[in-house]
């Protein structure tokens, strides 16, 4: 496991975290306070580009799959030069466009890294590689969260986006030379000839994806928990710093991201013991009942930090299973399209979560996070499927 692919990999994702998590973590923030905007705004500006990462996941996922892991990944980080430039300007159409690109990039770097996260571990390890993987944007994003924290409270925005797009130039450059490019698989290579055209828009293979049960049932099972996802990235930075502060709410994003870290580790550890099933059902089993609890406690900054900091943990956990279902569920040349179908899913959570949660915070603050929890019960009901069929087929199998 202990590949420099994989190592360097870890290292790039990292700094991916280290840069474009804060940059996230902040704009609702940067949208109400230096902008002079409302929570809807935030959203709306996000929507596009957070819908347009989903879709460029697939055709991203076809492109790993067709002419290689490194490629694709390279095409993501991209974005994430562009991301720090978010905090230079205050021109709404400057910002759009900006983030526009950078979730164009996103559905390139998570295709082309988690395709390439399993395409460089065994299976057997892949519980754990996967937790690594995770770990390594998320303890890159919280300490980034806590860096920007401070330099925004010492100084400000602009000085923050300054050295974010100094930093992913290094990375990028970096990246081209030093991170090794995967040997592919054989059809993969004899499926370049068919053209770039087609290999980009090979939509066959991702409608055939989606006729199979259990593809459908991981669509949900991204979809569902990313919308209460989507709803905590836009409602907590704002209502922490309400309280509190931009100090503290980027103390609360990295305390948030390190305890998600390890959780991460455990179950990646637990994934590659018992499986991945088992693992999926309680960590949607915790998100649910954590997201009902911030419907009581979001005037709180201490229910706030409680229940925002687990309900991390819970759903980084269900993440990180999330790569095991895809190999489990897709041959091996279907594994960048697993993956760009799955990031479709979550775009498609998050970009609701996101926006529904703008819309409705104007009519109740409690009405966005119980919505999250109805719908995390959805999640849970699949979860839950998912588990009693691979119990059934053990018992059949005795």
């Amino acid at each position: 496991m202990w590949t420099r692919g994989f190592f360097s990999l870890c290292l790039v994702v990292f700094v991916i975290g280290l840069i474009t998590g804060p940059v996230h973590f902040f704009f609702p923030v940067y949208a109400v306070a230096v902008l002079d905007e409302n929570p809807l705004f935030a959203s709306l500006i996000r929507a596009i580009p957070i819908g347009l990462g989903g879709i460029t996941a697939l055709i991203g996922g076809t492109l790993s799959d067709r002419f290689g892991r490194k490629p694709t990944l390279l095409i993501g980080i991209t974005g994430a030069v562009v991301i720090g430039s978010l905090f230079i300007t205050q021109i709404p159409l400057f910002i759009w466009g900006i983030l526009c690109y950078e979730g164009i990039a996103s559905g390139f770097k998570t295709a082309g890294g988690q395709s390439y996260l399993i395409s460089s571990v065994s299976s057997e390890r892949l519980g754990f590689a996967t937790g690594l993987y995770f770990i390594s944007s998320t303890v890159g994003s919280a300490i980034g969260n806590a860096i920007a924290g401070e330099i925004i409270h010492r100084i400000d925005y602009n000085v923050f986006g300054i050295g974010a797009v100094f930093l992913s130039g290094i990375l990028f450059v970096s990246a081209l030379f030093f991170l090794p490019r995967l040997r592919q698989h054989r059809d993969n290579i004899q499926q370049r000839k068919e053209g770039l055209w087609k290999s980009t828009l090979n939509v066959g293979n991702y409608i055939n994806l989606c006729r199979r049960s259990n593809i459908r049932m991981l669509i949900g099972l991204r979809i569902f928990p990313t919308y209460y996802w989507g709803s905590v990235n836009l409602l907590m930075p704002i209502l922490i710093k309400n309280i509190a502060g931009e100090k503290v709410t980027g103390y609360y994003g990295a305390f948030s991201l390190l305890f998600a870290f390890a959780c991460q580790f455990v179950t990646g550890k637990i994934c590659d013991i018992m499986g991945h099933r088992i693992p999926a059902l309680v960590a949607n089993v915790f998100v649910t009942i954590l997201a009902f609890g911030l419907v009581f406690y979001h005037d709180s900054l201490v229910g706030l930090e409680i229940f925002g900091i687990l309900g991390a943990g819970a759903a980084w956990s269900l993440s990180t299973t999330i790569p095991r279902f895809i190999n489990e569920f897709t041959e091996s040349h279907e594994k960048g399209h697993g993956v760009g179908l799955t990031h479709m899913a979550w775009s498609t959570g998050f970009l609701l979560g996101y926006v529904v949660s703008g819309l409705l915070i104007n009519v109740s603050i409690h009405l966005p996070f119980f919505i999250a929890g109805i719908f995390l019960i959805c999640s849970t009901c699949i979860a839950y499927k998912l588990w009693r069929a691979k119990l059934k087929l053990r018992k059949e199998h005795i």
